[in-house]
């Protein structure tokens, strides 16, 4: 190396001082970037705890907020059930308290059934029978009353011992059970087109309702019986039946059940009162036709009462009663099965009142039989009668008679019952005949 080149290497105090100085200044420069780095960390770190507090203090409140919502509707909730526990007082039944009411099949057509040639049969009509807007309306009138419908078994059942015993039914505060039945449902052939019912029958949505000859001969379909109309009123009151109770239908045999011509009799022109004017029947067809409606009748709730074969009096001889029940087995039991309801042929108790001896050969052959639940008319008002072997319970039928002596005879047998000056039918021919009594001044008036 020459002289030149060690001077161009060789530093300068000057120099070597600024290359210091420029050093200690770029270090100076590095220190102070790190300083706001670490500042901006800091800054950005501080944010961020910021906003995760933030988050849990939102989350915390508003799970608090839930709690206290839920603890809110819990509280409502309760109080409300407390309202309602309140409210909805129940009372258990007595039985001294059951009202049972009966009818026979409903006029639909008051013209066809009160203005037909035979005036006798329109008469029988008019006494027998309750139209289907009368029994609308009563239905009406016993609900406003509190009335709910219940069965037999609700009221007593056999315990574990065999024995009956009453049965603690309880039922909203002011409300009272109601036996409803009807009595010998057959629509019997004798009584086509006179303006009832013919059979009961499904419509189109399995719906349970009637048929019925029109005054041109046609067959319409409606309302026109007790259980279409209990049908429809349950649909609109549901609180009017108690668990889903119905009525009790009383079936005969000698005539078919339901308005369908099932008994054997029926098949053959020997010994057949109706086949000379009605012909005899395929039973085989009927007992089909017949089965779909059987069992709507029992899923809707609807109760089969033994109401005898062909109305023979069972205050009559044992040999007598033993016959009869023989056929209703026969005719009606194969078809509707057992039952441990019987409703009294004709309205009439074997024994009147009095309670069933045991000794009595009438009594052990409808123990035999299997029932539980008595039925028989008394119109002085329902009765009841408990033994560890049967329920009896009267009932007070309901018909154009009994309203008429209500109305103008002061006979006052459904008082606080049923008010029939808002039901009777005007066109009846009782009424027509009270109010020209009372036109021309008869004794009804001047009483």
């Amino acid at each position: 190396m020459n002289d030149t080149t060690r001077q161009k290497v060789k530093e300068s105090p000057e120099e070597r001082k600024r290359r210091i100085r420029r050093q200690r200044m770029i270090q100076e420069r590095r220190r102070r970037h790190r300083r706001k780095a670490l500042i901006l960390r800091g800054i950005l770190v501080l944010i961020f705890v910021l906003i995760l507090v933030g988050i849990g203090s939102a989350v915390s409140c508003g799970v608090k907020k839930y709690r206290q919502s839920a603890a809110g509707k819990k509280d409502s909730k309760k109080q409300e059930t407390q309202v309602t526990e309140e409210t909805v007082q129940m009372e258990a039944v007595d039985l001294k308290k059951v009202l049972h009411l009966s009818f026979e099949s409903l006029i639909a057509d008051t013209d066809q059934a009160f203005g037909q040639e035979d005036s006798s049969a329109a008469t029988t009509l008019d006494q027998t029978r309750v139209t289907v807007d009368e029994f609308n309306a009563m239905l009406g009138q016993l609900y406003e009353e509190g009335y709910v419908l219940v069965r037999f078994s609700d009221l007593a059942a056999v315990n574990e011992d065999g024995a009956m015993e009453a049965k603690k039914l309880m039922l909203p505060s002011g409300k009272k059970p109601l036996l409803l039945s009807e009595t010998n449902v057959n629509y019997d052939l004798e009584l086509s087109g006179q303006g009832l019912a013919s059979r009961l029958v499904l419509d189109g949505n399995g719906a349970l309702t009637c048929e019925r000859q029109a005054s041109d001969g046609s067959t319409v379909t409606g309302a026109f019986d007790v259980v279409p109309c209990v049908e429809a009123f349950i649909q609109e009151h549901p609180d009017f039946s108690n668990n889903g109770a119905r009525g009790i239908l009383g079936l005969t045999g000698y005539n078919g059940i339901l308005g369908y011509r099932t008994d054997d009799a029926l098949a053959t022109s020997t010994d057949n009162r109706y086949a000379a004017k009605y012909g005899v029947f395929d039973t085989a067809a009927e007992k089909e036709a017949a089965a779909p409606v059987i069992e709507a009748l029992k899923s809707a709730g609807w109760e089969f009462a033994c109401n005898g074969y062909d109305g023979t009096n069972y205050g009559s001889d044992e040999e007598a009663v033993s016959a009869d029940l023989t056929k209703w087995n026969e005719s009606v039991g194969t078809l509707v099965g057992n039952t441990t309801i019987l409703l009294f042929p004709s309205g009439t108790d074997s024994r009147g009142w009095k309670a069933y001896d045991e000794s009595d050969p009438v009594y052990q052959i409808l123990k035999k039989q299997g029932f539980l639940y008595y039925g028989s008319m008394d119109i002085s008002g329902t009765k009841t009668q408990l033994t560890e072997q049967y329920l009896r319970c009267s009932y007070m039928n309901v018909d154009g008679y009994r309203m008429y002596q209500d109305l103008y005879k002061d006979a006052g047998r459904f008082t606080g019952i049923l008010d029939f000056q808002e039901i009777y039918d005007s066109k009846r021919p009782m009424a027509a005949n009270e109010t020209d009594t009372q036109a021309t001044g008869g004794e009804d008036e001047k009483a």
